[in-house]
C-alpha cells in the first residue's frame, strides 16, 4: 500500500506540501551547477519509462504530480530515507515492504540485498501495480523480489482502498468523510504479514509506507516481530494520520515496553536523531526508524 495525513481532514491534504516563500525560492541560474537532462521516455497511455540516479530503470504514471516529476527530471525521490536504507542492509539479508508504490525504494533495497537477498514487498493499490511489476520485470528482479499484490494489515480480510489519481502516493484504506478527490475505490484483498511470512527466515529489515495504517501493519506481525531480534523498522511516521484509526499511546507503550524498540528520526543528509517514547506523538510529519538498541 504505498500510502504521503488528519481526522476528519483529507489525508493528502496535510501530504508533502510544497513550502512556498523566500526561503523556497530556487537560487539565482549562476549557482546551479550545470547537469545532463535525466534519461526519460514517454510511452503514451499516461506510462513513461525513467531512470533513477541509480541507473535503474522505472515505470511512471504522468498525470501524477507527487513522485513522477522528481524521478522524471532528477532521478531521486525521497533521498534521506533512500540514504538510510542503503546504510542499514547488506547482501544476502531479508526486508519486507509494505507500500512499494511505482518500486523507487523497491529498486534500492533490492540492490543493497543483492542476489542472496530476498524481498518480500506488499502493494494493494490496483493503480500502481502493473507499473511495480513492469518496474520489476525490466530491471531483472523477479526471482528477488517477490510481489504480494495485496493489503498488509492486523487481520485478513477484504477492504475498500482509495486514491487521488493525481497523487499516486496517496492510496489508502478508505474511511468516512473521505474528500472527493479520492475517486478512485477498490475491494482489495489484506493479509497479515505474520500469515504471508509464515515460512521465512527472521527479518532484517521492515519499509512501511502505508499512509496512517502503520499501526495496523505491526500488529499483524507480532509473531515475525517477536522471531526478529536484529529488525529495524523504516517508516513513514503521521501521528495525525494513523491516530485516526489506531491509540498512539497504546502501540508506543507496545513497541517500547513490550517489545524494547528505540526511536530515531531521519533528518537531512539520512543523519539518524534520536527521538524520546514521549516526543513521538508530536513529532511532525516525517520518517523514523525502530529498532532495538542503535540501528546501525
Amino acid at each position: 500500500m504505498a500510502m504521503k495525513k488528519h481526522g476528519a481532514t483529507p489525508l493528502h491534504g496535510m501530504l508533502r506540501r510544497l513550502r512556498r516563500g523566500p526561503e523556497a525560492l530556487p537560487p539565482p541560474p549562476e549557482a546551479v551547477p550545470a547537469r545532463a537532462p535525466q534519461a526519460y521516455c514517454y510511452l503514451g497511455q499516461g506510462r513513461a519509462v525513467a531512470l533513477t540516479h541509480r541507473g535503474h530503470k522505472i515505470f511512471l504514471d504522468t498525470r501524477d504530480l507527487g513522485l513522477t516529476p522528481h524521478i522524471a527530471t532528477h532521478g531521486i525521490w525521497e533521498a534521506e530515507v533512500e540514504a538510510v536504507l542503503v546504510r542499514l542492509l547488506r547482501p544476502g539479508q531479508q526486508v519486507a515492504e509494505v507500500g512499494a508504490n511505482m518500486g523507487y525504494h523497491t529498486l534500492a533495497m533490492a540492490e543493497a540485498v543483492g542476489t542472496a537477498g530476498r524481498l518480500d514487498c506488499f502493494e494493494a493499490n490496483p493503480a500502481v501495480l502493473p507499473l511495480l511489476r513492469a518496474t520489476l520485470a525490466v530491471n531483472g528482479l523477479e526471482e528477488r523480489v517477490r510481489l504480494h499484490p495485496v493489503a498488509a494489515l492486523e487481520a485478513a480480510g477484504s477492504v475498500e482502498f482509495t486514491s487521488d489519481p493525481e497523487h499516486i502516493g496517496s492510496g489508502h484504506l478508505a474511511f468516512e468523510g473521505e474528500a472527493a478527490n479520492y475517486s478512485r475505490r477498490a475491494l482489495v484483498p489484506a493479509v497479515t504479514l505474520d500469515a504471508a511470512l509464515a515460512d521465512g527466515p527472521p527479518l532484517d529489515l521492515l519499509r512501511m509506507d502505508a499512509e496512517g495504517s502503520e499501526p495496523q501493519v505491526l500488529r499483524g506481525a507480532r509473531a515475525l516481530l517477536a522471531r526478529s531480534p536484529g529488525l529495524r523498522v523504516v517508516t513513514e511516521w503521521s501521528a495525525p494520520m494513523m491516530a485516526v484509526r489506531s491509540d498512539l499511546g497504546a502501540l508506543l507503550d507496545w513497541l517500547h515496553g513490550e517489545l524494547g524498540f528505540g526511536f530515531w528520526r531521519i533528518a537531512e543528509a539520512g543523519r539518524l536523531e534520536p527521538v524520546s517514547v514521549a516526543a513521538m506523538p508530536g513529532l511532525p510529519h516525517g520518517e523514523v526508524v525502530m529498532a532495538r538498541g542503535a540501528p546501525g
